[in-house]
């Protein structure tokens, strides 16, 4: 985005109650990915004072923060779709007005939530297979894998419920004005 960029962007519809509740959802989420962020953080420093410092590596900290980046991404998401922060072709977005803008609204969010719904469809299988099978991680945690893939349900449940409520705020904000 061009922050030197003088055009008027309308103002998005009035929020339905069901897309606050989604939206403080999506807020916590953003703020336990933000806090997971930080816990990766001092976990790394912590492991490589051990290898570098004490020459005592840690042996699971590279898994877990793999893990840990499953988690960040997953619930970080929507808390970027929810403030607007998200990939948009800035190129037809920005000079599009009324009704044009309406329609590519619409459809990325709708687009977003088709993903988002793929997405957790591939999730669910992938927890269910995770647990019916008792699959866990082959380095040194043995972490059962249904728990860092239970982030991607959550993620895109998150996702796809945002779009949906963004969808229907703009389609109900067009039905209130005549």
């Amino acid at each position: 985005m061009d922050l030197k960029d003088t055009t008027t962007e309308e103002a998005p519809p009035a929020s339905s109650v069901l897309t606050r509740i989604i939206e403080l959802l999506t807020l916590a989420a953003g703020i336990l990915s933000a806090g997971i962020v930080v816990f990766t953080l001092l976990m790394t420093g912590y492991s490589v004072f051990q290898r570098y410092v004490l020459d005592r590596p840690l042996t699971w900290t590279d898994e877990m923060s793999g893990f840990l980046v499953v988690a960040i991404v997953m619930l970080g998401t929507t808390e970027t779709l929810r403030r607007g922060e998200h990939i948009s072709v800035d190129l037809l977005s920005t000079k599009a007005r009324g009704a044009k803008r309406k329609a590519l609204n619409i459809w990325g969010y709708l687009a977003t939530a088709f993903v988002a719904a793929v997405l957790f469809i591939s999730a669910w299988d992938a927890v269910n297979f995770s647990l019916n099978i008792g699959v866990y991680s082959d380095g040194y945690l043995e972490a059962p894998l249904w728990i860092p893939q239970s982030f991607m349900l959550v993620g895109a449940a998150l996702l796809f419920l945002l779009s949906l409520a963004r969808v229907i705020d703009i389609l109900l904000a067009g039905m209130r004005k005549p």
